[in-house]
């Protein structure tokens, strides 16, 4: 891998990286449900069905979403793929593109390129904290994160890194994330091992309930250790585990480096009726601008919390429900708790990692999102990002 400056929105900072993977690999890419999906989404999705097993490259900038660029934008980055697959001697159906910044504005084409042509130049074996933090655009630091599996005599290890502080919710995906396992797993046991991984860590993140057009995660497994591993084996339990933790972890860099965060934020559901029910009132908690507001100004406003509950569209009865924060009692049965403490409830809120608990009385379900809040900092932030 190797990155270098496009000399566009960042100066001179690093902001295209190329990552390239040998044969023998298998890879599972996840991409954003949001109908708006950017050019070089719809090409990765493409090129995908093609390029496992082959030489593959993945091209990535930072700075220009190259979304919303229409036909333009569509022939933007088949130029990229094409000129970097001839660097590199492969077919331009094995660049994968993925890109993320400003939504609307026109690639500058011939910048990136020369960026990726002075990488392809400059490419070295794990070159791994130059890689997350050329993908960075409203982050303040890179998310990297690395594990080793041993197993009897063989080691095999897990790396991943991501980016995204703002515009996250998705469906399955942050912004940019990629995490490569070495070893040898067929195509369908790493779906299954990145379906798992997804709906444990970024499925249960949000920092505003927009989901960006360019949402995408790669999980790759190389076939560095050349023996296949096998569903069910020691091993494979040992690699999925790993690769779940790594991606939860990631999942909470994100949330704690969040656009103006200063405080991380569990919601938890329990005795829901449904998943559908818990994971639809943790959500609207979560996203609540009030709710988040509040937080930030150290309030233990319990009112905006069970007006969010209330307004759920798979709740419509709150006199069961009861609220903690950080096991301060809040609210019992739909009113304000007989044991609660204002002062309490104060000192609370005042700490960096808050847990809200809402037991919904309705069943046995329960289901957790993690989040921030909400400062002057993201307004500024988002209120500025063009300029």
């Amino acid at each position: 891998m190797a990155a270098a400056s496009s000399n566009t929105r960042y100066g001179e900072r690093d902001d295209s990286l190329l990552i390239v993977i040998e044969k023998g690999n298998s890879i599972s890419g996840k991409f954003t449900n949001n109908s708006f999906k950017s050019a070089p989404v719809i090409t990765a999705q493409s090129h995908l069905k093609e390029c496992s097993g082959k030489k593959v490259v993945l091209m990535i900038n930072a700075g220009n979403a190259n979304a919303g660029t229409g036909k333009i934008g569509a022939k933007d980055v088949l130029t990229c793929c094409k000129s970097v697959g001839q660097e590199l001697g492969i077919s331009y159906e094995s660049v994968l593109p993925f890109s993320t910044g400003v939504i609307g504005e026109p690639l500058k084409t011939k910048e990136y390129l020369n960026a990726f042509v002075k990488a392809s130049k400059q490419l070295k074996d794990n070159n791994w904290r130059k890689a997350a933090k050329s993908i960075l655009t409203t982050d303040t630091k890179p998310k990297l994160l690395s594990a080793l599996i041993r197993s009897g005599s063989k080691k095999i290890a897990i790396t991943g890194f991501a980016k995204g502080s703002g515009m996250i919710r998705p469906d399955f995906a942050t912004l940019l994330s990629f995490v490569f396992i070495d070893a040898k797993l067929n195509k369908t046991l790493l779906e299954s091992i990145h379906n798992e991984a997804l709906a444990m860590s970024f499925n249960r993140i949000t920092v505003d309930g927009d989901t960006s057009p360019n949402d995408s995660s790669i999980l790759v497994a190389s076939g560095k250790a050349k023996e296949n591993i096998k569903k069910g084996s020691p091993v494979e339990r040992k690699i999925r585990s790993s690769v779940i933790e790594i991606y939860k972890q990631l999942a909470e860099l994100l949330i704690k480096d969040a656009e103006g965060a200063t405080k991380k934020i569990t919601v938890k559901v329990m005795q829901a009726k449904t998943k559908k029910q818990a994971e639809s009132v943790a959500f609207t908690v979560a996203e609540s601008p009030l709710v988040k507001t509040a937080m930030f100004g150290n309030d233990a406003n319990w009112g905006r919390i069970l007006s969010a509950i209330g307004r759920s569209p798979e709740v419509n009865d709150v006199t069961k429900t009861s609220i903690y924060l950080n096991e301060v009692p809040l609210v019992k049965y739909g009113n304000l708790h007989p044991k609660h403490s204002e002062s309490k409830s104060s000192k609370a809120i005042k700490k960096k990692n808050l847990i809200i608990n809402i037991k919904l009385g309705l069943g046995k379900t329960s289901f957790s999102v993690l989040t921030s809040d909400f400062s002057e900092d993201y307004l500024l932030i988002n209120s500025d990002y063009r300029s």
